[in-house]
C-alpha cells in the first residue's frame, strides 16, 4: 500500500492511443473538449486535451515501434510496449496518478511488496532553474491497465503555475478551464471481478473505497462488472461533465466518453 500520509496521489493524466491523429482531435474539439497538438518525433506523436493546468488526456498515435524505441520516450514506451499491444487499440491504455516524489514512491512500493521499474526522462532545456523532465515508475506486477506514478522537474504545482501566468498573459481567464467549462471527473472501468479488482486499486493508491468506486484526487475510478461478453477487461472510457454531450455516451477512437449527469 501506497503511504499517502508522506506521498499525496492525485490523478494526472489519461493514456489514449489513437490511430489517427487528426482525426481523434476533432472528435474532441467537437465535444467541446479542446486539444492542442504537443510533440512530435521519429515514431510517435501525441497531443492534449489540457482539463486544467494540471490534468490532461494524452491522445497519442505510435506509427513506428523502433523509431519510436530511439526518441527521448523510448525507455517508458518499452515499459508501456505490451499494455499497449495487448489493449484494444485505439482505446485508453492507462493513466497516470501524480506524486510528489516517484522515487520515494517506488521505494514505498518495493518496501509493501511490489515490483516495480523506474524510468527517468530528461530533455536538454531547463525551465525556472530546474531540468526539465520527469520520472514514471510502473508496477510491474499489477493488472495491465493499473496506473504508472509520475513526478515532475520542476514540480507539477510550479509548471502549473507556468501555465496560468501565461494564459493571463495572453489575455486569458485566470482560472483553468475546468472551473467553468468541461471538467472530466471519473475513468470508467471494466472488470470481471469490479469488487476484486477496486479493492486492489484503493490499497495500491492508499484511496478511499466507495463500493467499487475508488476516490483518487481529481478523478474518480469507477470499476464495473463487464456486460458483453466481448469486452476487455480495463479502461474503456472516461466521464466528463459541462461538455458538449448528448444523455447518451459518445465513442471516440475506442474510448466511451459519458455525459456527468447520466451517473449522478
Amino acid at each position: 500500500m501506497l503511504d499517502t500520509t508522506e506521498h499525496e496521489c492525485s490523478f494526472d493524466h489519461l493514456i489514449h492511443i489513437v490511430d489517427d491523429l487528426t482525426t481523434a482531435m476533432a472528435s474532441y474539439d467537437n465535444l467541446g473538449l479542446p486539444t492542442h497538438a504537443a510533440l512530435s518525433m521519429p515514431g510517435f506523436r501525441n497531443a492534449a486535451w489540457g482539463i486544467d493546468d494540471a490534468r490532461y488526456v494524452e491522445l497519442a498515435v505510435i506509427d513506428d515501434w523502433d523509431a519510436a524505441s530511439g526518441s527521448v520516450y523510448g525507455e517508458t514506451l518499452s515499459v508501456m510496449r505490451p499494455t499497449i499491444e495487448t489493449s484494444a487499440t485505439p482505446g485508453l491504455v492507462s493513466f497516470a496518478v501524480h506524486v510528489p516524489d516517484a522515487h520515494a514512491t517506488a521505494e514505498s512500493l518495493r518496501d509493501s511488496g511490489y515490483e516495480v521499474s523506474v524510468c527517468d526522462i530528461r530533455f536538454d532545456d531547463q525551465v525556472d532553474g530546474q531540468d526539465a523532465g520527469f520520472t514514471e515508475v510502473f508496477v510491474t506486477d499489477a493488472p495491465a491497465w493499473f496506473p504508472f506514478f509520475i513526478s515532475y522537474s520542476p514540480p507539477r504545482e510550479v509548471i502549473a503555475q507556468m501555465r496560468a501566468h501565461h494564459r493571463v498573459t495572453q489575455g486569458g481567464d485566470s482560472e483553468p478551464a475546468s472551473v467553468h467549462g468541461p471538467d472530466l471527473v471519473a475513468l470508467l472501468v471494466h472488470s470481471t471481478s469490479p469488487s476484486h479488482d477496486a479493492r486492489l486499486l484503493a490499497d495500491l493508491l492508499g484511496c478511499e473505497l466507495r463500493g467499487t468506486t475508488v476516490a483518487l484526487p481529481g478523478a474518480d475510478i469507477h470499476v464495473e462488472r463487464m456486460s458483453a461478453p466481448d469486452s476487455a477487461p480495463g479502461l474503456y472510457g472516461f466521464t466528463v461533465q459541462r461538455a458538449e454531450l448528448t444523455e447518451s455516451p459518445t465513442l471516440i477512437a475506442g474510448a466511451t466518453v459519458t455525459p456527468a449527469t447520466t451517473r449522478r
